[in-house]
């Protein structure tokens, strides 16, 4: 008895000396990471046994080695002062670029689109988009910071945020509709939270919508011909489309207690099902319980996110925290409200929740980001 409960105080005298930072986004993450291994585990049933001849097991080991890999990602990156990515926003988003020009010539292309980079050797892939959301998110938020007190003429503006958005976006906008479009929205809404007059902002969000409509409805894009599809199919209300069909039976067959864990059924017939549609199987499998759990847990990282602003005494990491925190909680509702029918089907996945490596560790880092602004500051350095 001793024994067990001296366990239990070093445990808790480790946690508190080593994970620092809001212990409410410590909770929710690491809950999201254990239970997505179980829901991931049994939505991969159906590419188990299509590419591994039912060899699930190697889906398992995979997912659960990068659910540990993003953890320790997180832990390492929330252990940085925040006051020390200044220096290295600009060669983020540098890189972002470079990173997403590649991929749009020489990338590897996935249901007729290049978003992806292979690694040599390895023969591992990954999406450049991830590392560019965080990179760009990053960077505007000290740009934003350093005119936090002053004013902006027309020509700093373009120079300094609008380009930097208008490129990153632009260049996912070849290859990933959706993603583009969110993140337009999201580093608007930092835009506007920093203080950019608004005038700006809306001529700006008119050109970008003028010339995005005219890119989808003339091809431009890699993927245009499937958002147009899938926009008709949206607005046709005499015609649901086979993903949705299935999402919805999916739910469906839940109720309110769900099938039980690992029975679920319509993990054989819903397309992605452990990736694009894993709210569907949360919710067969968990019932509506598990989904307004879910709900609730990003719910709380929004909150917390946001709290975190009041440790800060810098207006970067204010921004920075804020812009992190709508990436990862908008994505997040994207693909719920795909799942549910509230807007046409997009390729989103659920952060810390579906299946996906770039997802996963890219998740972790903003995630320790918001931890390392959460956790305040005790440094002297000239304020930002």
């Amino acid at each position: 008895m001793e024994s067990m409960q001296k366990f239990r105080e070093d445990t808790q005298a480790w946690f508190s000396k080593n994970l620092k930072g809001d212990p409410w986004i410590w909770f929710v993450c690491i809950v999201m990471l254990l239970w997505s291994i179980l829901v991931v585990y049994s939505a991969s049933v159906k590419d188990a046994y299509s590419q591994k001849q039912g060899d699930t097991e190697s889906f398992l080991i995979k997912h659960t080695a990068l659910c540990f890999l993003s953890l320790m990602i997180m832990f390492f990156v929330h252990r940085i002062p925040y006051i020390k990515f200044v220096y290295v926003t600009r060669l983020a988003v540098y890189s972002a670029i470079i990173l997403l020009i590649f991929t749009l010539f020489f990338g590897r292309s996935v249901n007729e689109a290049a978003r992806w980079i292979e690694i040599p050797f390895i023969k591992q892939r990954f999406q450049p988009s991830e590392w560019a959301k965080v990179a760009l998110v990053s960077h505007l938020s000290l740009i934003l910071a350093r005119h936090i007190k002053g004013g902006w003429n027309p020509r700093e503006l373009f120079m300094e945020p609008l380009a930097f958005v208008g490129i990153v976006c632009g260049l996912i906008f070849v290859s990933n509709v959706s993603t583009a479009i969110m993140l337009a929205g999201i580093c608007f809404l930092l835009m506007y939270v920093g203080k950019v007059p608004i005038r700006y902002l809306f001529f700006t969000a008119l050109g970008l919508v003028f010339f995005a409509s005219l890119a989808i409805y003339l091809n431009y894009t890699q993927r245009s011909g499937t958002a147009q599809v899938r926009m008709m199919a949206f607005f046709d209300r005499d015609k649901v489309v086979y993903q949705s069909q299935q999402s919805y039976i999916a739910m469906a067959r839940g109720g309110l207690y769900g099938e039980g864990v690992a029975k679920s059924r319509q993990r054989r017939f819903l397309p992605e099902p452990q990736k694009d549609f894993i709210f569907a199987i949360a919710v067969e499998e968990y019932g509506t319980l598990g989904g307004v759990t879910l709900i609730i847990f990003y719910l709380i990282i929004l909150y917390r996110g946001l709290k975190a602003i009041e440790v800060t005494k810098r207006p970067f990491g204010g921004l920075l925290s804020a812009g992190l925190t709508f990436i990862v909680v908008s994505q997040a509702f994207s693909a719920m409200a795909v799942t549910v029918g509230l807007v046409p089907v997009t390729g989103q996945t659920l952060p810390f929740f579906s299946q996906g490596g770039t997802s996963l560790l890219f998740t972790g880092i903003a995630m320790g980001m918001i931890l390392s602004v959460s956790r305040g500051e005790n440094l002297e350095e000239k304020r930002i």
